[in-house]
C-alpha cells in the first residue's frame, strides 16, 4: 500500500450523517480495501491510484485548530469516509492528533471503526465521557468482502477492552447482505454485555454489488449469487426482505436481555441521506 502525504484546507466538515454535525477523516480512502465500502464512489478517493493508495491529510491537527477559532462542532464524526486507525495511523499518528485537540477543546465525537488498533486510544477516548465508538463486527463470510481487515478474533479482543474501560459502545453489524449474513452467526458472536446493537441492511448503492456477486458465485456458485441478487431485483423485493428480516430481529432480539436493538433500512432507491435514523429501537 502506497502512502501519499497530502494538505488539505478543512479538518471539519459539515455531514448528512445524523450522529454529529461535523465529520473529520485524517486519511483519504483506506487500507482494508472493503468490497461494499460506499466510500468508494468517493470523487476524492477516486483520484487515489487504483484504490492502492492512502492519503494521509499531514496538516489536518493544524488546520483543526484554525477551524476551532470560528467553528463550535456540537459533536464531531470521525471515519465517516475513512478508517481513522488503519495501519498508516501506526507511523503518522494523524488521529491521535485530532482526538487530543478534540479533547482540549471539550468537543465529544463518534467513532466508527473496525480496527483493533482503536486498543491503544483508549486512555485518549475516555477522557470525555460524551465519546462514543460504533464498533463494526460481521459474520465470517461477510470477511470474503474484507479485504485487508482485521480478523474476527482481533476485533472481540479490542471491544472487550473497550468494554473494561466502560466507554460508550455500540456494536454496528454491517453490511447484513442477505443470505450471506445470518442471525445464527450474528448470535455466536455478540459479546456478552454489549447494551447497543444497530443492524444496518446492505444497500446495492452502497458499494460495488456487481463485483460482489462476482465474487460470491466464485466462491458459493452461481445460485447462491442469483439468491442474493433477487433482494434487489426491485423495490418490492427489496422491501419484502427487509421486514422479514425486521420480524427475525425481533425474535432475535428475545434472546438478549436488556439490550437496544436498532434497525438501519436504506430507502431502496438512494443510500446514505439524512433520513436514516439512528436512534430509532426496533420495539
Amino acid at each position: 500500500m502506497n502512502i501519499k502525504l497530502i494538505t488539505t484546507e478543512k479538518a471539519l466538515s459539515p455531514t448528512q450523517i445524523t450522529l454529529a454535525d461535523y465529520c473529520i477523516n485524517p486519511y483519504r480512502g483506506c487500507e482494508f480495501g472493503c468490497l461494499y465500502c460506499y466510500s468508494m464512489e468517493n470523487k476524492n478517493i477516486k483520484t487515489l491510484k487504483n484504490l492502492q493508495e492512502v492519503g494521509a491529510k499531514i496538516n489536518i491537527d493544524e488546520v483543526l485548530r484554525r477551524q476551532l477559532k470560528f467553528l463550535n462542532p456540537k459533536r464531531v464524526l470521525l471515519g465517516s469516509t475513512t478508517e481513522c486507525f488503519q495501519y498508516a495511523e501506526l507511523k503518522y499518528r494523524l488521529t491521535e492528533g485530532v482526538l487530543k485537540t478534540l479533547n482540549e477543546f471539550g468537543i465529544p465525537y463518534t467513532i466508527l471503526t473496525k480496527s483493533h488498533l482503536i486498543k491503544e486510544y483508549l486512555g485518549l477516548i475516555a477522557q470525555n465521557r460524551q465519546n462514543k465508538i460504533y464498533f463494526t463486527l460481521n459474520c465470517e463470510p461477510i470477511k470474503l468482502l474484507e479485504l485487508k481487515s482485521p480478523a474476527q478474533a482481533e476485533q472481540l479482543e479490542a471491544i472487550k477492552q473497550i468494554q473494561k474501560m466502560d466507554i460508550d459502545l455500540r456494536i454496528h453489524i454491517g453490511p447484513f447482505v442477505p443470505y450471506l449474513s445470518t442471525l445464527g452467526e450474528l448470535e455466536s458472536i455478540i459479546p456478552a454485555g454489549i447494551k447497543e446493537l444497530d443492524i444496518e441492511f446492505y444497500h446495492h448503492k452502497m458499494g460495488n454489488l456487481e463485483k460482489i456477486l462476482k465474487l460470491i458465485e466464485r466462491r458459493f456458485g452461481n445460485d447462491f449469487a442469483a439468491k442474493i441478487s433477487s433482494v434487489y431485483e426491485n423495490e418490492n423485493t427489496y422491501s419484502s426482505f427487509s421486514r422479514k428480516l425486521k420480524n427475525d430481529l425481533l425474535d432475535f432480539k428475545k434472546k438478549f436481555k436488556g439490550i437496544s436493538l436498532f434497525y438501519i433500512i436504506p430507502d431502496f432507491n438512494k443510500f446514505y441521506d439524512k433520513n436514516i435514523d439512528y436512534t430509532c429501537k426496533l420495539e
